[in-house]
């Protein structure tokens, strides 16, 4: 601030209360290009982003490819791994840039999380799903879609862990097989969202194990599941939305809109 014949010289907007105007009226109004930028100003503006950094609630980078992605994350993972017991959710899909190194301190310091979004990430390893699995129980969103890189194995592991997983897509992870649908029915009873677009390895016998066990599943996303028929979906017809309609399947005598096996009567 300027200053004045009333001695106000040397005020800087530091000068205004932290905890209860700066952090509550004015840090989130501020991109994280604009916090970066402001970071780099002073020492105490320094200081006062990661203050801030500590207190987020939520980070979400989705998209960004920014050259420098990784080495901001790896400012944003430090912080908040810091007494940051408010950060839930995190969403980097589509975030190519960033690496499994820079994501340990949060994996590691942040047992707070609920939600992970990591569609796209292919960089994202067995050894960091591991990490996860090891310092996270309480997450209820999980996003791996286009994953490549992780195996049934850790996928597995992961569901023993987390048992209130309510939401999860595994879209295009070519590893989802049906031992893995048979592993989600047996440890994800609340399981709500479930997304296996793409993965053509899965068939009626991982599907019918889902119907039979998950009572509290609302959506089930199964196009470009080749090896799905109407068998196992007409299970959950009614009772589940899916993303794909009812279709006549020969060997059932099923039409469309017919919820059972139609009847011949034979003279």
């Amino acid at each position: 601030m300027a200053g004045t014949d009333d001695g106000n010289d040397g005020l800087s907007l530091f000068d205004i209360v932290w905890e209860d105007v700066l952090y509550v009226k004015l840090f989130p109004l501020l991109s994280l290009k604009d916090l970066f930028s402001l970071r780099c100003c002073s020492q105490l503006a320094k200081s006062f982003v990661d203050n801030g950094f500590q207190r987020l609630r939520e980070i979400n980078l989705s998209g960004n490819n920014s050259p420098h992605l990784d080495l901001a994350f790896q400012v944003l993972s430090e912080n908040c791994k810091n007494n940051n017991r408010r950060l839930t959710k995190i969403n980097l899909s589509d975030c190519l840039n960033i690496t499994p190194r820079s994501m340990q301190p949060v994996i590691v310091g942040c047992k707070q999380l609920t939600t992970l979004k990591l569609s796209h990430c292919h960089w994202l390893t067995i050894g960091a799903m591991e990490a996860l699995t090891l310092h996270h129980t309480k997450i209820v969103e999980l996003d791996v879609s286009y994953c490549a890189a992780l195996n049934e194995r850790c996928i597995s592991v992961f569901l023993l862990n987390c048992r209130m997983l309510k939401t999860l897509s595994l879209s295009n992870v070519p590893a989802v097989s049906d031992n893995l649908l048979i592993a989600i029915a047996k440890h994800s009873k609340f399981i709500k969202n479930l997304n296996l677009v793409g993965c053509y390895m899965i068939t009626d016998r991982g599907i019918g194990a889902l119907a039979l066990c998950c009572k509290e599943l609302e959506s089930l996303m199964v196009r470009e599941c080749p090896q799905v028929t109407e068998r196992s979906l007409t299970l959950m017809r009614g009772r589940v939305y899916m993303d794909r309609p009812r279709v006549f399947q020969p060997d059932m005598n099923m039409v469309p809109n017919m919820g059972f096996p139609r009847l011949f009567l034979q003279v």
